[in-house]
């Protein structure tokens, strides 16, 4: 099983798993990240196959980096684990998740029921692997499939089409899908499955994806406390757990997730908390036979006429009107104020927009919204390296 770089100029660089151990990391912990993601790889796998302890993050991720620049280790020093990772801290101080041997090895073997029935010769991954989701699906799947892992350091779409070829799993994030779909190109890819994760893509979008490329799309959802929770495919509108996910509501009707890839301990304020192998998320959810429709997160619904809604709705909206080219809104409660819901609106655009065309927009989609809107034009939207967007400063 081979593990092959592409270069701009048509060369390659390749290693195989094999080669990835050395006897001197064997319990060792380490803060494992990279420039680039050759080295981030070299690192993870040195790390993972010769039983360290990873601390993997993703470098460019400042909070995180601060934060490990003043982390005392000696609270690890007596759990048992094989890699450490962290939320992205997009909605608030990044959590870090330690995952056992059983954690992604479970995990692992469920992912490869749902892609064993694909004959996958080729891993394609355009994702960084710093992440869980880049981790799992993007470096460690093609092994446990023994197949080839393939990647560029900067993968741009069109690139997509021209690696993508009989056999192949691209492991890829909705910021490429929709990118995809924006290229004058077209491709029959029938024997090449897509897999996205770290965000949602609506079923339009995704059967607009498959319609013009007439390929297979599989959506995961999960987290980095999680592991993998569920998967859907092509349009499909319910989420299916993985064969370990156990699914329940709360009385609020959020999303609780038990199974043995959760992890047995958060790291949150240089403090371990225990989980059971279970979490409870802040997804609004609706349950049917088994399955699940997302609503959204808490900080990601508004209530209208007593009907929740997702911001992500809102976002989708918003960037079709000319003009705008991005859109971040989230719903920020403020305690002990008369209005305690305020949906924050960013918007990345060229021209003038104000609230009062903003608050038509959304009277036209969803009728009157009862709570106080604020918004704010900037230049940008940033992104982070999986795609997902963060408040502008």
């Amino acid at each position: 099983m081979n593990i092959t770089i592409l270069n701009d100029d048509s060369t390659k660089k390749v290693y195989t798993y094999d080669e990835f151990y050395d006897k001197s990391l064997t319990d060792k912990i380490l803060a494992v990240s990279g420039e680039t993601k050759e080295e981030s790889i070299k690192k993870i796998l040195s790390a993972y196959f010769s039983n360290a302890k990873p601390i993997i993050y993703d470098k460019n991720n400042k909070t995180i980096d601060t934060m490990l620049g003043n982390f005392d280790d000696l609270i690890l020093q007596s759990e048992d684990f094989r890699a450490l990772f962290f939320t992205s801290g997009t909605t608030g101080t990044p959590t870090g998740a330690l995952k056992t041997f059983d954690n992604i090895d479970i995990d692992l073997d469920d992912l490869v029921k749902i892609f064993d029935k694909f004959s996958v010769t080729n891993v394609v991954a355009t994702v960084p692997f710093v992440h869980v989701y880049g981790f799992l699906v993007g470096l460690m799947l093609p092994y446990k499939l023994g197949v080839d892992l393939v990647f560029k350091e900067h993968f741009l779409p069109h690139d997509l089409l021209e690696v993508a070829t009989k056999g192949s799993l691209v492991v890829t994030t909705p910021l490429y899908i929709k990118s995809l779909i924006q290229l004058d190109e077209q491709k029959d890819l029938k024997d090449v499955v897509f897999v996205s994760s770290t965000g949602p893509l609506s079923s339009e979008i995704a059967k607009e994806f498959i319609e013009k490329f007439n390929t297979t799309l599989i959506q995961i959802f999960g987290s980095t406390e999680t592991g993998s929770i569920a998967y859907k495919m092509q349009d499909d509108e319910l989420w299916q757990p993985f064969e370990s996910v156990e699914i329940s509501l709360n009385s609020q009707g959020l999303l609780g997730i038990k199974s043995p890839y959760v992890s047995p301990l958060l790291l949150q304020n240089n403090k371990l908390e225990k989980t059971d192998s279970q979490i409870q998320s802040f997804d609004y959810a609706s349950v049917e036979d088994g399955k699940f429709k997302l609503i959204g997160r808490d900080i990601h619904i508004i209530k209208v006429a007593g009907k929740r809604y997702s911001t992500i709705q809102i976002e989708d909206i918003l960037e079709q009107i000319e003009g705008i080219n991005k859109a971040f809104v989230y719903v920020e409660h403020r305690k002990n104020e008369l209005k305690d819901e305020i949906l924050k609106v960013f918007i990345e655009s060229q021209r003038e927009v104000k609230s009062k065309e903003i608050k038509e927009i959304l009277k036209q989609n969803f009728g009157h919204i009862n709570i106080p809107l604020e918004l704010a034009v900037v230049d940008k939207i940033p992104t982070t390296a999986m795609g997902k967007k963060c408040m502008p400063i």
